[in-house]
């Protein structure tokens, strides 16, 4: 053989490697590429998955929020509502008539022990006077002095012996009757 003929044979030679080299590459490059696909397909399909999971997860959330949000509007109105029942109570008593306020007030003195201060707001002024406390207090036998300055509070009286208060002022007395009936006045509005 010649020598141009084993030049030619040697680069057909090399050409059909290089072909063969070639096109096992792509073939591998195809494999890598298909590979790569469904990885990204499964990778789409679970990420898709998991996000549509968050979003029904966000989605329940912001509805329990939600809920719980208006659970909490509806719990402050009906609380404002039942703190308007009771200011209208203690509304009421200030506006009593005079004589079922006097017989209140006198009600009150009842819880009055021998020796006992009674104090008294501006508004009882002319209902408990030294002469009406002093005839009160001979009725029930025992001694009482009314207090020569008025209380900071609106309606009711405060009994007084030896630095201990037994407390009947409107706003404590609504206070505990708002204690004691606030469940039971709910339910009867809200039902």
């Amino acid at each position: 053989m010649s020598k141009e003929a084993i030049v030619e044979k040697i680069i057909s030679d090399a050409h059909l490697k290089a072909d063969s080299i070639i096109a096992e590459a792509n073939a591998k490059a195809d494999e890598i590429i298909a590979k790569a696909a469904e990885e990204c397909k499964e990778y789409l399909y679970s990420t898709k998955s998991e996000t549509d999971r968050m979003v029904l997860d966000v989605d329940a959330r912001s509805k329990t929020v939600a809920e719980l949000d208006a659970k909490k509007l509806t719990l402050a109105a009906k609380t404002k509502v039942l703190d308007i029942v009771y200011e209208r109570v203690l509304e009421n008593l200030r506006n009593l008539d005079e004589k079922t306020y006097s017989d209140l007030i006198f009600a009150m003195l009842d819880n009055a022990k021998d020796g006992d201060v009674v104090t008294i707001s501006q508004r009882e002024k002319d209902i408990v006077t030294e002469s009406t406390l002093a005839e009160f207090a001979k009725k029930k036998g025992i001694n009482l002095t009314l207090s020569n300055k008025f209380g900071d509070f609106d309606g009711g009286l405060i009994l007084s012996e030896n630095g201990v208060d037994k407390n009947f002022t409107f706003e404590v007395e609504v206070a505990l009757l708002k204690e004691q009936t606030e469940a039971k006045t709910a339910k009867e509005i809200f039902g």
